[in-house]
């Protein structure tokens, strides 16, 4: 039985890994905010990671999984060095603690390390991120492919989040069923995973022992536009409340199409299979759906 620490727990995605990972699975958050987990929770702060050390090292978990970064654009634009604490000093420190204590090192990096030029991003490709979170998201990179038994795992997903506002499916999921119009970004295409298909992606090159540099996401890529669509027909949702639109990123809006679709055929053939659709994860995602509030 595989013991993992996630460090974000509870973040969108490090919540979804409590929940979905096999073996024993302990928590790690700032301010050791209690995180519902198998096992305990300990406090890990990012602007001081080498603090948690100790923490860590009495743990002793075979797998670090790191969730955690601040990922929203204008928060990195307006707070460049938070932003590198948090994307890229920490997670080289936390590889070099998992190091340490033998265990693997898992890092969750980003679709946006890329501009958007071309698409279908493969590992060998050259990066040029667009914007501060990109830059970050990549030095971070850097850092943790220092140590030999790290993998960095580019991706970008969706899902059920704890608030219910955090993911581009509940975006469109919430809003539709509201009746609200919503824009659809036709010219931003992604190949957004179902996280629960990351994670178990996750525990199989865990398991693997892979290490490097990895892209694990669908296979299909899908405007921002198409996803919404899509997801208006998988649930049953009006799918003329989605108005095409075209996307401004942050500070630096422009008209030309951003494409940040990523390749994974050497993913599919390290785990040995084809990694799932956006509509397949959709679909998955209906099915996987949190129980609906009751109104009186």
């Amino acid at each position: 039985m595989t013991r993992w620490l996630v460090i974000g727990a509870n973040g969108f995605l490090g919540h979804n890994a409590l929940h979905a990972l096999p073996g024993e699975v302990h928590a790690a958050t700032r301010g050791g905010r209690h995180a519902i987990a198998h096992g305990s929770t300990i406090e890990v702060d990012l602007c001081n990671p080498r603090a948690a050390a100790g923490a860590i090292e009495a743990l002793q978990p075979q797998v670090v999984l790191n969730t955690a970064a601040l990922a929203n654009h204008e928060e990195c634009e307006l707070h460049p060095e938070l932003a590198q604490q948090i994307n890229a000093t920490a997670p080289g420190v936390l590889a070099g603690i998992a190091h340490q204590i033998g265990a693997r090192f898992i890092h969750i990096s980003t679709d946006a390390v890329f501009d958007g030029r071309s698409g279908n991003y493969r590992e060998t490709d050259e990066p040029e991120p667009f914007s501060v979170y990109g830059q970050t998201k990549l030095a971070g990179e850097h850092a943790v492919l220092q140590y030999a038994s790290a993998l960095v795992v580019r991706t970008n997903f969706f899902g059920w989040s704890p608030g219910g506002q955090r993911s581009i499916l509940e975006f469109f999921v919430n809003n539709l069923r509201a009746g609200i119009e919503v824009n659809g970004y036709s010219d931003f295409t992604v190949t957004s995973l179902y996280v629960g298909y990351l994670l178990s992606a996750l525990d199989q090159l865990a398991r693997q022992g892979a290490t490097g540099l990895l892209h694990v996401a669908s296979r299909d890529p899908l405007t921002k536009l198409a996803f919404g669509q899509q997801v208006a027909h998988e649930f049953g949702l009006n799918a003329e409340l989605i108005r095409p639109a075209s996307a401004a990123i942050g500070a630096h809006a422009t008209s030309r199409v951003l494409n940040l679709s990523l390749n994974c055929d050497l993913a599919a053939q390290t785990l040995g299979e084809h990694l799932p659709t956006q509509a397949q994860g959709i679909a998955q995602a209906h099915r996987d759906q949190p129980p609906q509030p009751t109104t009186q």
